[in-house]
């Protein structure tokens, strides 16, 4: 793939941090941001291939799910914060955001440890370290945190206005999420008297119907109730392939709801799961005011991968009646 003059910036970068890794340097690292589909995860990936030391690669949910079990298992945080760095010298840290206070006050332990242990850092970001947790009433708290980022870490900024996902970058059909479909349309009917009962953990999750190993839920289910990244995480290794129906114009959607959503995208975008939405709208009206708002211009990123395909109908058996298709890709 061609790359543009900006990823080839970044990736010059990477390849010198690479050549020190390999002599023998330690601690130190980029901090790579920019606007989604720049391809960011892409030119980690590449990084993250090339070298031959003790390294990780983590996603951001997945990371604090993987965090959390492990405080459990082991008896206390500082064990689980050690085991994260325990036997490698590099860490690759995708789609790093802090937009909870909680998430804060952990991650700031987390970058504490990694930096007393010499650990190399990759991170990718939509937002420069001085945007994370921007919640004015807790920004403060993580200052400490972002000048050690500034600190620590190179900052490069992946600049340039295109979008490669919603432009239809060759390559991006390649991966299963792109595989899947943003489907609307008008007289839907959704599976009746179909559903399961999942269980995770010690909770349990109703799903509207599994069919065939397509896993169908109700996006006012799976989102607006207390459901979180780890029970995604979950159900994503459990199910490859997702329907997710009822989707409202996000704009309309409670904050809560809108978060989640946004985390279930993430989650099966990281995984690479096949995902099917049904909304009453198009891409444009249900995600696009999210097109600017940061932490959340991923999703309408990610959401515009899907083909897009307009229907009359769609029943109860999942049988299409199709007006018009258009392969956002």
């Amino acid at each position: 793939m061609l790359l543009d003059e900006e990823q080839l910036a970044a990736r010059e970068a990477l390849d010198a941090l690479r050549a020190r890794i390999s002599d023998g340097e330690v601690g130190g690292g980029i901090y790579l941001w920019g606007s989604v589909g720049r391809g960011k995860t892409m030119l980690m990936d590449e990084f993250y291939e090339s070298i031959r030391v003790g390294k990780r690669r983590i996603h951001f949910h997945r990371f604090f799910a993987d965090l959390h079990s492990r405080a459990h298992e082991l008896g206390s945080m500082g064990a689980a914060l050690g085991h994260v760095v325990d036997g490698i010298r590099v860490l690759c840290f995708d789609e790093f955001h802090i937009d909870d206070v909680a998430d804060a006050m952990f991650m700031a332990r987390v970058l504490d440890t990694i930096v007393a242990k010499g650990v190399t850092v990759v991170v990718t970001s939509n937002v420069p370290p001085t945007d994370l947790l921007p919640n004015p009433l807790f920004h403060e708290q993580f200052v400490p945190s972002i000048e050690l980022i500034e600190r620590t870490l190179e900052v490069i900024e992946l600049g340039g206005s295109v979008d490669y996902r919603t432009a239809g970058q060759p390559g991006a059909g390649d991966y299963r999420f792109a595989t899947g479909e943003f489907l609307v349309g008008s007289g839907i009917t959704w599976p009746s008297g179909e559903s399961v009962e999942l269980t995770i953990g010690t909770r349990t999750l109703e799903c509207s119907a599994i069919r065939d190993g397509v896993v169908w839920f109700d996006f006012e289910v799976l989102c607006a109730g207390s459901t979180s990244a780890a029970d995604y995480l979950e159900l994503a290794s459990r199910f490859d392939d997702w329907v997710i129906f009822g989707v409202p114009v996000l704009a309309e959607a409670s904050e809560f709801a809108l978060r989640r959503f946004g985390n279930v995208v993430d989650v099966l975008y990281d995984v690479d799961a096949r995902l099917t939405v049904y909304a009453a709208a198009g891409v444009e009206v249900v995600a696009g005011s999210l097109r600017d708002v940061p932490g959340l211009a991923r999703l309408y990123s990610r959401l515009s991968l899907l083909a897009r395909t307009e229907m009359d109908s769609v029943n109860g058996d999942g049988q299409r009646q199709l007006r018009s298709s258009v392969n956002s890709r």
